[in-house]
């Protein structure tokens, strides 16, 4: 085999297994988002009523955009303002999570709540982890 031929067919050797791995990866938000979030939040992230919060266009989320990260790995207590309704639970934070989990966590809210309404990236959340209070 010439070597040309296996420059080709290794490249697409590599391009077989690194697709593999983020089509594995793809879903890893949503698993995340299950784990950690649906069980106050609701798969549908619609919250309890007068009790959590809603996540499904968020203006809280929207609002605080620059500090989700911190708010889900540290927690938050205290009253918030969402969406015109007023909460006082105190959430839990879960320091185990690594900001590539944030970063899934908060794109899948992007994606399926619209909430943030722009996806954030791995370098923002790094540095929403870095400057947390």
């Amino acid at each position: 085999m010439s070597l040309p031929a296996k420059s080709i067919l290794l490249a697409c050797f590599l391009g077989i297994l690194l697709s593999a791995c983020f089509t594995e990866r793809g879903q890893e938000g949503e698993l995340l988002y299950g784990r950690h979030c649906a069980s106050c939040h609701l798969e549908n992230g619609e919250g309890l009523r007068g009790v959590i919060p809603p996540l499904v266009n968020s203006d809280y989320v929207e609002k605080n955009r620059d500090l989700l990260a911190c708010l889900i790995k540290k927690g938050i207590q205290g009253p918030i303002l969402v969406n015109g309704k007023q909460y006082n639970q105190a959430m839990p934070g879960n320091p185990q999570l690594t900001e590539a989990d944030l970063t899934n966590i908060i794109n899948y809210l992007h994606k399926e709540f619209k909430s943030p309404q722009q996806r954030v990236s791995f370098g923002e959340i790094r540095e929403q982890v870095k400057n947390c209070p």
